[in-house]
C-alpha cells in the first residue's frame, strides 16, 4: 500500500515537473517574441522561470531515482563481484538517503523560518519565500525515502 501511494505521488510530481518545464519553454518563447516584435518584454517571465528551475528537479528527482535515471559511474562497480557490488549499492543508497533526508530537514527549517518571518522575495512578483523554498524539503524528503526503499530492496535480494 505504502509503495503504491509513494509511486503515485512520485508520478504525479514528475508530471507536474514536466508540465512546468513545458510552461517555462512557452513563457520564454512568448517573452522573446514579445520583446523582438513589439519591444514589450514580459518582465515577470524571468522570475517565474527561476522558480520553475528550482521546482522541476525537486519535484522530479524521486521519480528519477525510482526509474534508475540518475547518473551512475560504474568504473568501480563493473569490476566487483556481484556480492560486493550489491553491498556497495546498498551502502551508497543508504548514504544518499541520509544526505537527502538531512537536506529535507534543513530545507524544512529554512522554509518554516521564512514563513514565520513573512519573508518576501524582492522582485516583480513579491513572492513569499516559503512558497519557493517548500520545493526543497518536499523533493529531498521523497528522494530520501526512495533511496531508503532502494537500499532496503537491495538488501532483501
Amino acid at each position: 500500500m505504502f509503495h503504491r501511494l509513494l509511486n503515485r505521488l512520485e508520478d504525479a510530481l514528475a508530471a507536474v515537473a514536466g508540465a512546468l518545464l513545458i510552461l517555462a519553454v512557452l513563457m520564454v518563447t512568448v517573452d522573446v517574441v514579445s520583446r523582438a516584435l513589439f519591444n514589450k518584454p514580459l518582465a515577470w517571465v524571468f522570475e517565474v522561470t527561476e522558480y520553475i528551475l528550482l521546482f522541476v528537479p525537486c519535484l522530479g528527482m524521486a521519480w528519477l531515482a525510482r526509474n534508475e535515471g540518475h547518473v551512475k559511474i560504474d568504473i568501480v562497480t563493473a569490476r566487483l563481484s556481484p556480492g560486493a557490488n550489491a553491498a556497495l549499492t546498498r551502502g551508497v543508497n543508504l548514504i544518499v538517503s541520509l544526505v537527502c533526508l538531512f537536506i529535507a530537514w534543513w530545507g524544512s527549517i529554512a522554509t518554516a523560518e521564512s514563513w514565520r518571518g513573512k519573508v518576501q522575495i524582492e522582485g516583480i512578483l513579491q513572492t513569499p519565500q516559503y512558497l519557493v523554498y517548500a520545493a526543497i524539503p518536499l523533493g529531498f524528503a521523497l528522494c530520501g525515502i526512495e533511496f531508503a526503499r532502494k537500499a532496503l530492496a537491495s538488501g532483501a535480494k
